[in-house]
């Protein structure tokens, strides 16, 4: 890839998702006109919109799971859960799972806390499955 396209197509990577994004891919366009360029910058927009599809993707599933867990939020105890799989406090297992922001930053979990809150769900729903009254 030439050189100056690489570093252009790089500013168009920062622009993704705003309005000037489209008026520099158009600029590009417009000044690499050989089929080769062409080529390039077909790739390269291709690949920024596969990695949005999956980027969705994740959050899709985490979304999914927040909302599962809200949905079973009378029947178990965030307390628990917090305290047992986190180590942490109510408050900060809330703070997630409602996405609040602090301290300027929303709070989110990230991909480890969504495997240790997955586990934390199948072990209880497995403790749960064993009791026999």
């Amino acid at each position: 890839m030439k050189k100056e396209l690489k570093q252009e197509l790089e500013l168009l990577k920062q622009e993704l998702g705003t309005p000037a994004f489209d008026e520099r891919l158009d600029k590009l366009q417009g000044r690499h006109t050989s089929d080769e360029d062409k080529a390039l910058i077909d790739d390269y927009v291709l690949q920024m919109l596969d990695n949005i599809g999956g980027e969705l993707q994740e959050v899709d599933k985490e979304l999914d799971t927040i909302q599962a867990i809200k949905g079973i939020s009378d029947m178990i105890s965030f307390k628990y859960i917090a305290e047992t799989y986190f180590k942490k406090s109510k408050a900060w297992f809330s703070q997630r799972l409602n996405g609040n922001v602090v301290h300027g930053k929303v709070c989110r979990f990230n991909e480890d806390e969504l495997k240790t809150l997955r586990f934390a769900l199948q072990d209880i729903s497995r403790k749960i499955g064993s009791l026999s009254i």
